[in-house]
């Protein structure tokens, strides 16, 4: 407390003064208080912690090596920094060796849970039933953009087409970074641009999302097979553990029908193009610094 101030002037003062004189906001904080000490020294101990348990010794337990040692790969920058984009090179294999687009089904049922986000070129996942509450049921949603939301592909005003045009160097740094030649990776970037304005523009602006109506299209697996007949469902839901799924609420069906239409015309090498950019994006925070401070720099 701050007694030399009138509590009936200035209350706050006289009851917060004494603590925030000896507790001046530190210079990488927006706001501080009583909460924020007590989380920022509990973060500290647990470092602590860590650190401990990351160096060996005879006396850690089964678990503390396996978090110590997890702990200290990923402190280890510099071995991350040798090692570079070779750490994602199964998963890069894997999108090189799909031979046609039939094999999409498979790559994206076996990958999409270990790519971080909502869901490689669209989500699939499980909700509340919107018309029975009682029920958990799927969700196929749509996905597959870079950017926020549908609104920065279509809009047209100047500060919209300048971030269009710096995602597409972005697109390009990254395809480099991961071996791509500069003239080609820039054909590609435009080429992941295209293919994400065109997953965009069918999709419902964050007003139309609002109302859960327009969120709410239940479909059999027959008729998702139908409607969205490029993709084989049967492969994919296999891939992804839930083969025995039977109905499907489609959020967006007007997204669907637009990657139908994607994943017949469009070519297989555009497709692969965009895939290996997804998997660099997501994990670019994890690999050498440069796919850090690329990834950083740009979102």
């Amino acid at each position: 407390m701050d007694t030399t101030a009138d509590a009936c002037t200035d209350f706050y003062q006289y009851v917060c003064g004494g603590w925030m004189k000896n507790n001046p906001i530190p210079a990488d904080q927006a706001r501080w208080s009583v909460y924020g000490k007590v989380y920022d020294e509990n973060q500290q101990f647990l470092r602590g912690l860590l650190e401990t348990a990351s160096r060996p010794s005879p006396a850690r337990t089964a678990a503390e090596a396996k978090i110590g040692d997890f702990y200290g790969a990923c402190m280890d920058t510099a071995t991350i920094d040798r090692a570079g984009s070779t750490v994602i090179q199964p998963e890069l294999e894997e999108i090189r060796n799909l031979g046609s687009r039939k094999d999409l089904a498979a790559y994206l049922g076996g990958a999409r849970l270990a790519i971080a986000g909502g869901g490689l070129v669209f989500g699939f996942g499980a909700n509340q039933d919107f018309g029975d509450s009682t029920k958990v049921i799927a969700f196929a949603t749509a996905s597959g953009l870079s950017l926020p939301d549908r609104d920065y592909y279509t809009k047209t005003d100047a500060k919209s087409v300048e971030l269009r045009q710096k995602f597409a160097a972005h697109v390009q740094r990254m395809l480099e970074l991961l071996g791509t030649p500069p003239e080609k990776a820039a054909k590609d970037a435009a080429d992941v641009l295209d293919l994400e304005t065109s997953l965009a523009k069918p999709a419902l602006t964050r007003v139309e999302k609002r109302d859960p109506y327009k969120l709410y299209h239940l479909m059999t697996r027959a008729e998702v097979k139908a409607a969205v007949p490029s993709l084989d469902w049967d492969t994919y839901l296999q891939t992804l553990g839930v083969g025995t799924v039977t109905s499907v609420n489609v959020t967006e069906p007007a997204f669907f029908k637009e990657l139908d239409r994607l994943i017949r015309e469009e070519s297989l090498d555009k497709w692969k193009t965009y895939l290996r950019f997804h998997v660099a994006r997501a994990r670019a925070p994890y690999l050498s610094q440069v796919f850090v401070d690329e990834d950083f720099n740009f979102n």
